[in-house]
Formats: C-alpha cells, sequence, structure tokens
C-alpha cells in the first residue's frame, strides 16, 4: 500500500485556499470528483463559505499545509486564521489531484 502523499498535494491546497479566499468558486469546483461535483457546485460553495465568514468574520490567512495518506487518499490540514476566530480547512485529493473531500471543521474536531 501506497503511503506517501501525494507530492503536489501542499501545492493543490494552497491554490484551492487562494480559490476560496478570492471567491473563485468554478475553479474550486472544478476540482471536484464525480462525487463530491454531485453534491456540491459552484453557489453550493459560494454559500457555505458565506456562511463561514458570516460566523467568523473576515478570512485572513492560512498556516501550514499539513499532509498525510490514507489508504487511496491524500488528506491535508490547513489552520485557517478568520477575523473571530479559527478553523482547519481539511482537503482530500485523489491520486488523479480532484477533490474528494472539502470540510472547513473547528479546530477541535480536526484532531
Amino acid at each position: 500500500m501506497n503511503t506517501t502523499p501525494l507530492p503536489e498535494a501542499v501545492g493543490i491546497a494552497e491554490t484551492v485556499l487562494d480559490d476560496l479566499a478570492h471567491s473563485r468558486w468554478d475553479d474550486v469546483a472544478a476540482r471536484f470528483d464525480a462525487t463530491v461535483a454531485e453534491k456540491l457546485n459552484a453557489d453550493g460553495l459560494a454559500a457555505a463559505w458565506a456562511q463561514v465568514v458570516g460566523t467568523v468574520g473576515t478570512y485572513e490567512r492560512h498556516g501550514d499545509v499539513e499532509a498525510s495518506r490514507a489508504a487511496d487518499f491524500t488528506i491535508t490540514n490547513t489552520p485557517l486564521v478568520f477575523e473571530a476566530g479559527d478553523f482547519v480547512a481539511r482537503i482530500t485529493f485523489r491520486d488523479d489531484q480532484t477533490i474528494a473531500g472539502l470540510f472547513i471543521l473547528p479546530p477541535e474536531l480536526a484532531k
């Protein structure tokens, strides 16, 4: 079994976070695998991000991306700093670099 995360995972995660921060919903949605794309489109992604921003204020920056491997997936966890609170972005990638999961989690749930 492969235990090495995708070498590009950190860079892709940073790009996805930059796209979210700059409201490039279509760019993020274009990275979704078929399963995620069935459940979430660009409009839904924009609404979800608006809900987070409405809860904790303006996005300010992200911390270092950590990448690990679980079975056929690379999982990245990235601390996010907002005006009034912190979250963690958990992005799961398939080996073809498509997004198999995208979650914005409270830090206590990201462990």
